[in-house]
């Protein structure tokens, strides 16, 4: 059964043809990934769905008898909200039915039918989790890492991970049927979305999910929405296989259409020909127009449209030294150290990914390294001939008043017209160039940010969150960018597949330490998986060996079977415990009431993982 359904769904802003005969369905239980470039028209889809905007035509379905969830990318609550009281607002529906359960019990007495209307609202209260609700919402808050001290502090006071938190957490409680969430991985740290996905993945109703985070789109959806120049395009699969299908198919309309141009230029050169022959023959004449009627009403094959690749490179300075910082006892912080003193060498060429949960003191480290901070103690020794770049999180201008092209002019002291082409380099062409930086999104804040930042030479970079409000092919840009810079470069992200393509080293910031560990992102996975394994496991009792059997001669033949025999064995064992620990992660987050249920999860779950760690170790000896 659909629960979203769209037919020829059109909508405009003035001129601007925002969603242009838009239909679609979305069936029960789908989670659907709607992906486009900023500006594409999401957003609008969005409130269109929700109601809070209209429509100019089309027919918009969505099913009504359940509760729509919607996580919005800037919500605005009254200043003196809490936010206990945002989170309460999930159970408004219940503290409604409570209120109108009081009134009925002061008119008990009063008629049959208010008995029966009294027995039918108490059955719905406690259907709708009426007498459990302070339950979930402990669980919840524990969960979503909510402390007290924070829901007795004002809604809009908090940052922007927090607020995402809350808004998550609220729109979980309230028990809706249809998710929509719009940008729901923004400021959130890498545990917070890895729980967001556990989440989706064993959440029953529909969800629909707009994100630039590829990771997410391929772990938390099964279907693909893409909205490009007001047109969606169904893909039955995640982000990658969107991907993959959506240059397969641009591959197959242009091979059709170079076929149908040439069969096309054939005709028109038979047509012009019969024309010659055709004079004074009114026959040939008239296949000739006949001919050429049947050229018009030919439908022209339309290629997809390629997106302007934009082509920069980082100016790089010459190289640095070998060794680019020496950290000898670094402690750093504001009034307190964030974490423990700590050494490390930074090399030449090293790209290190700074991780770990937000407000953890990240972005104060990278300053401190960067010299911007004095550290509370240690010191930091920069290398020989290093030349650094800094991009910031928070992106910001000297004078937001200034258009772009002043704004370039100013800081790069260019010709106009060299600042025209840098700027359409960049994604900014025609009269995008002369508005003020004040009103540009936050995407287009970092774009031109990044246009000034690349026009300087450096050797060392330093990123904090720089895919950070970029659409996907603004992504894709940096990226490349970054390929064809070779030097070194530290960087804090929360987006995994930016950390996995660069990162050569990683830096996890935990419990107030930094830890090491070379490789990407899923060499980082892997190496903590095992570290958690040992540390679950419990030292085994010592038992007294038997006398050991007096070794048989075998052949050598003989025993690199049987040890093969054995591998494949253990690895089809780790196959199936590793598949097992999976379904009980999904059964213990489908169920997070069922106490029993959990108790028997858990000792199961510790069960294999001490059996895991066994075979883990066997294989890695063997």
């Amino acid at each position: 059964m659909a629960e979203i359904s769209v037919t020829q769904l059109n909508k405009y802003f003035g001129e601007h043809h925002v969603l242009k005969d838009v239909s679609f369905e979305i069936l029960r239980g789908e989670r659907v990934g709607l992906i486009g470039s900023n500006g594409s028209g999401k957003t609008t889809l969005f409130k269109i769905l929700t109601g809070a905007m209209d429509y100019d035509s089309g027919e918009v379905y969505v099913n009504r008898e359940g509760r729509v969830g919607l996580l919005e990318q800037l919500p605005e609550y009254p200043a003196d909200m809490t936010v206990r009281q945002v989170l309460m607002s999930a159970f408004s529906h219940l503290f409604a039915l409570e209120r109108e359960l009081r009134e009925l019990e002061r008119d008990m007495d009063a008629s049959p039918d208010v008995l029966d209307r009294y027995a039918r609202l108490t059955a719905r209260y406690e259907a709708e989790g009426g007498y459990e609700y302070e339950t979930r919402y402990n669980m919840m808050t524990n969960g979503l890492d909510i402390p007290p001290d924070m829901q007795d502090r004002a809604f809009m006071s908090l940052s922007g991970g927090e607020k995402t938190r809350v808004n998550l957490a609220r729109i979980m409680l309230s028990g809706t049927d249809i998710l929509l969430l719009d940008e729901p991985t923004n400021h959130l740290d890498l545990d917070t979305i890895g729980w967001l996905e556990s989440y989706l993945k064993s959440y029953r109703g529909t969800a629909v999910v707009i994100s630039h985070d590829r990771y997410f789109l391929d772990e938390a959806t099964t279907r693909t929405l893409e909205l490009e120049d007001g047109v969606l395009t169904s893909f039955p699969g995640n982000y990658s296989y969107y991907v993959d299908k959506k240059e397969e198919l641009r591959e197959q309309l242009e091979a059709a259409k170079k076929r149908q141009d040439k069969e096309i230029a054939r005709l028109e050169f038979t047509v012009e020909r019969m024309k010659g022959w055709g004079l004074g023959n009114k026959k040939v004449m008239k296949r000739a127009f006949a001919m050429e009627k049947r050229l018009q009403r030919i439908e022209r094959i339309e290629t997809m449209k390629k997106q302007k690749v934009m082509k920069n490179r980082f100016a790089v300075a010459d190289a640095s030294g070998d060794e680019v910082y020496n950290i000898n006892k670094l402690s750093f912080g504001y009034d307190r150290a964030l974490a423990e003193p700590f050494d490390a060498q930074v090399l030449k060429g090293e790209r290190i990914a700074l991780l770990g949960p937000n407000g953890c003191g990240k972005t104060t480290m990278l300053k401190t390294i960067l010299g911007l901070l004095p550290p509370l103690s240690g010191v930091v020794l920069e290398g020989v001939g290093v030349k650094t770049g800094y991009l910031p999180q928070v992106v910001s201008f000297d004078r937001p008043d200034r258009n772009l092209v002043d704004t370039l002019l100013f800081e790069t002291n260019c010709s106009t017209q060299a600042a025209r082409d840098r700027l359409a380099s960049f994604g900014f062409r025609g009269e995008e160039v002369f508005k003020t930086v004040d009103v540009l999104s936050g995407g287009e804040k970092t774009r031109l940010k990044l246009c000034l930042f690349m026009s300087d030479s450096v050797n060392t970079l330093f990123l904090d969150e720089p895919t950070n409000h970029l659409d996907l092919i603004s992504r894709e840009w940096l990226e490349e960018s970054i390929d064809d810079f070779s030097e070194t470069m530290i960087f804090v992200s929360h987006d995994r597949y930016f950390i996995n393509r660069f990162a050569t080293r990683v830096w996890q910031m935990e419990d107030g330490r930094l830890l090491d560990y070379s490789g990407n992102y899923d060499e980082f996975l892997r190496k903590r998986e095992v570290e958690r394994l040992r540390a679950l496991a419990l030292p085994k009792p010592k038992e007294d060996k038997p006398a050991p059997a007096p070794r048989q001669k075998t052949n050598p033949g003989q025993n690199a079977k049987v040890s093969e025999k054995q591998r494949r064995d253990r690895r089809r064992e780790i196959k199936k415990i590793e598949d097992r620990l999976g379904e009980i992660d999904e059964q213990m987050a489908a169920s997070p009431d069922d106490y029993v249920l959990l108790q028997q999860l858990v000792e199961e779950k510790d069960q294999l993982e001490e059996r895991l760690l066994t075979l883990y170790e066997e294989e890695e000896e063997a």
